[in-house]
């Protein structure tokens, strides 16, 4: 089971990375989004980190 957790995290790394560092967020900061716009993606990441780590959890019982 360790594997499917690291395979979880891993892309969750990835996601992250692409939001983050790639060319696509010079294109959606020049985009006329609302001042809070740039905490969505923050918040999705903070999101699928809790999610995983409750599923995690879960499988440690």
């Amino acid at each position: 089971m360790q594997s499917k957790r690291q395979d979880h995290t891993l892309l969750i790394l990835i996601a992250a990375v692409f939001l983050f560092v790639s060319p696509f967020t010079s294109w959606w900061s020049t985009l006329e989004f609302p001042w809070y716009a740039i905490f969505l993606p923050w918040s999705l990441v903070v999101a699928l980190v809790a999610v995983n780590q409750h599923w995690q959890n879960l499988d440690d019982d």
